[in-house]
């Protein structure tokens, strides 16, 4: 990556036991650049939190001053050293931003937004948030949610318009292993989505979920969360990865190709809403559209070893082959598209609902296993909700796509009063925004593509599993299999990059 194309990832820290801010901040950044492995990072974070939890020690903690005092004591402090939890996830994301090419900076939130919500340097802020082309927001979990730092971020963003089209990623730290950490990660994607961002998870080293998972007990411990700051790299380099492709020069001069999935329908809506918009967008879009909701398929049996094989992608490799299963046949019609468009029609009377939601969900597992074959496609839901019959799927749509190692776009949601489309003009424009994304994300992806940059599934907490993986390994078939998706697309960039 050329440095007039680095990409420009802003690190914002939101909590209010930050220990960086001001100088402290770029101090941070510098040490950052110079830290050449990972070994040594991990001896940085370890020395800085020591150094924060000393601070909070000598701020009154051990002579059981209360928190108040403690946190006016700290306040005086030059901001100059010291990593807080959060900081220590965050760090780490951004150490591994730079060693992919990254252009890294740090924000401390509770340098712009004061204890009692105030906030100064409003134009400051403003402006760094402007000029990065990448937002990574680590936080602490309060409740299984965001803290009120983040909060007051993301209701400042939503009064900047501009800020569109940047690119999300989030770390958060809790208590516990299982403190909320993910739900949080959800709560806060969703919220970004709609404010026009595009978002992704972590990375496929640690299993591609919704970014960076740290538990920290007590002031000073997030450093010994090796695999929570395995996560929070992880959500640095897939930012990284992905904000490379976005921000290239290249052009497509095809149109991209759309699949649309319609996993549940009713009463025909999406497939005419689908139509609408196929008809609408001619010439703008190659679109496929598949039925699935009226597909025969059977549930995942959760095989001891997923995909049964190491093959091309172009293979069909669940275990699950019946005359009564329409999925090997729908295997090659998934493959070679540019975005994803998963549709599903919600009604209140679900006597009219036809669906297979949830198991096609199940029976994807094969194709996230097998080295995340649709990475780096978007994937933008496409919901008809009927007023009053209070779905979870645009949310839903989104936890699960975003696994596949995918870009997220902003579910589109088109609201239904006796079966018509109450919103139609805004479909036809949230379309056409998220086809751009498309057009911009595919271009970079075609043009940077090399074998270096295929994901590979890593089997955490399946142990046969991986096994399995290491004995094909050992055959090299999965390199073969790498080489040969990267050639196809290789080829395709030839004939559809401008």
């Amino acid at each position: 990556m050329s440095d007039s194309n680095k990409v420009k990832l802003l690190g914002i820290s939101a909590s209010l036991r930050n220990a960086r801010w001001g100088i402290g901040s770029q101090n941070l950044i510098q040490a950052l650049t110079n830290i050449q492995n990972k070994e040594a990072l991990f001896t940085f974070l370890q020395k800085e939190s020591e150094l924060h939890l000393e601070n909070f020690l000598n701020a009154g903690r051990k002579e059981g001053k209360n928190f108040l005092e403690i946190y006016s004591s700290l306040k005086k402090l030059k901001g100059d050293a010291g990593l807080s939890n959060s900081e220590v996830a965050l760090a780490s994301a951004l150490w591994a931003a730079k060693q992919e090419g990254g252009e890294i900076e740090h924000l401390s939130l509770a340098e712009y937004f004061t204890a009692n919500g105030n906030i100064r340097k409003e134009k400051e802020l403003r402006q760094k948030l402007q000029n990065a082309d990448g937002l990574l927001i680590s936080g602490p979990v309060y409740f299984g949610d965001r803290g009120s730092l983040a909060e007051r971020l993301i209701d400042f963003i939503a009064q900047i318009p501009v800020l569109t089209a940047k690119l999300y990623g989030g770390i958060t730290v809790g208590a516990k292993r299982n403190g909320g950490q993910e739900t949080t990660l959800i709560y806060q994607m969703i919220d970004m989505l709609n404010l026009g961002f595009l978002a992704v998870g972590n990375d496929s080293d640690t299993t591609a979920q919704y970014g960076g998972t740290g538990h920290a007990g007590d002031v000073g411990m997030m450093w010994k969360d090796k695999y929570g700051l395995e996560t929070a790299m992880g959500t640095g380099r897939r930012m990284t990865h992905v904000l490379s492709y976005l921000n290239t020069s290249a052009h497509l001069n095809t149109p991209p190709k759309v699949l649309f999935l319609i996993l549940q329908e009713s009463n025909q809506i999406a497939a005419k809403g689908i139509q609408h918009l196929v008809t609408h967008f001619d010439g703008s879009m190659e679109a496929t559209v598949l039925d699935i909701a009226s597909m025969q398929i059977k549930p995942c049996i959760a095989c001891d070893i997923c995909p049964t094989h190491i093959d091309v992608d172009q293979k069909y490799r669940c275990i699950i082959k019946s005359n009564n299963d329409d999925f090997e046949k729908l295997h090659p019609l998934l493959l070679g598209h540019d975005m994803i468009v998963p549709v599903v029609v919600s009604m209140k009377d679900r006597n009219t609902i036809t669906n297979n939601y949830q198991t096609f969900i199940e029976r994807t597992r094969y194709l996230r296993r097998g080295d995340y074959i649709f990475s780096d496609l978007l994937v933008a839901p496409l919901l008809y909700e009927e007023i009053g019959s209070c779905s979870s799927y645009a949310i839903r749509m989104m936890t699960s796509f975003v696994r596949h190692h995918t870009v997220l776009s902003r579910p589109i949601i088109a609201y239904l009063n006796n079966n018509k489309i109450l919103n139609s003009n805004q479909i036809d424009s949230d379309f056409s925004v998220t086809l751009s994304h498309c057009i911009r994300l595919t271009a970079g992806r075609l043009l940077g593509i090399h074998i270096e940059n295929t994901p590979k599934y890593n089997p955490v907490g399946y142990v046969l599993s991986a096994n399995k993986n290491l004995e094909d390994e050992k055959l090299h078939l999965r390199e073969k299999m790498i080489a040969a998706r990267t050639q196809k697309l290789l080829k395709e960039a030839t004939t559809r990059l401008a």
